[in-house]
């Protein structure tokens, strides 16, 4: 989960009033930090935390290998900067087409998906080119078939299209182009969301660097901390180091684990915050499942 989050700003304030707490004498504050979260592609596949391959089909002449190559390559190369931070991760195969193959359909995509060891491949057809209408250039079309074998009940093959125009089939920059053309509809989109860490000013340094570990995205150190929190006799401090310790868990995708120290939470001394966190852990749950 940590790697679907992306660190915006920050904004520190005192929230008596969502927490329903005024009424104690030592209260919490919040501090607010905007992250976007990433969310499935345009495509509708969520290719995040998983392993890619790509296959590019070429004739059995090899006069489209050159040109199939390129895209393939490109298309590797987004989804890298994408997804693995630019490590070379996205596996490039080529494969001579069959005629008779059905490249499209699900039976075959799922045997290079056990071929290649990977949860998404990808097939790139052979490009269709068509008469020159100039004499000098001409369009040309690409498909690209990408199967995720993950995907649960929605695991049909995604059908992505894109064309330009060439100079011919050694137009390696049309090529390109066209490797990035199908990588975009395949790149994650990015939702800005806020979420509130709870602490105590002026109790003690460990809230104060609790927080400064969340805000740094360091979940697992913010964590540690905030066990030892925890334990305080004090309900109000012990339930929002829960609290934290229950947002650090959904941070990091620990989703049951967030479950059940919100629910100590709740026990201990119910927020108002609970709720929206209880929703936004079960959404994600239920989204992994």
């Amino acid at each position: 989960m940590i790697d679907n989050m992306k660190r915006i700003s920050f904004i520190s304030l005192v929230a008596l009033a969502l927490l329903g707490l005024a009424s104690v004498s030592c209260a919490p504050s919040a501090y607010v930090m905007q992250l976007e979260s990433r969310r499935p592609s345009e495509s509708g596949l969520d290719l995040a935390g998983k392993s890619l391959s790509v296959v590019y089909l070429e004739s059995p002449d090899g006069r489209d290998s050159l040109f199939n190559n390129r895209a393939a390559d490109a298309l590797a190369y987004a989804l890298e900067n994408e997804y693995f931070d630019g490590a070379e991760s996205v596996k490039v195969y080529n494969l001579v087409k069959d005629a008779s193959g059905d490249y499209a359909s699900k039976d075959t995509a799922s045997q290079y998906i056990m071929l290649l060891d990977s949860d998404v491949v990808m097939i790139l057809d052979t490009p269709v080119v068509s008469e020159s209408v100039t004499g000098r250039s001409a369009p040309v079309a690409s498909q690209l078939y990408v199967y995720d074998s993950m995907a649960g009940k929605d695991d049909g093959v995604t059908v992505l299209k894109s064309s330009t125009t060439i100079s011919g089939l050694d137009d390696s920059s049309r090529a390109m182009n066209i490797g990035n053309s199908l990588a975009k509809p395949l790149k994650s989109q990015w939702e800005s969301e806020q979420y509130t860490v709870l602490y105590f000013d002026g109790l003690g340094r460990k809230w104060i660097d609790a927080t400064l570990k969340a805000d740094s995205m360091k979940w697992d150190e913010a964590i540690t901390l905030w066990m030892d929190l925890a334990k305080l006799k004090d309900r109000t401090q012990s339930s929002c180091a829960r609290y934290d310790i229950a947002l650090g868990c959904y941070m990091l995708g620990q989703y049951d684990l967030a479950l059940e120290w919100l629910d100590s939470s709740d026990a201990t001394l119910p927020l108002s915050l609970s709720k929206g966190l209880r929703k936004r852990i079960l959404d994600k749950k239920g989204a992994t499942s």
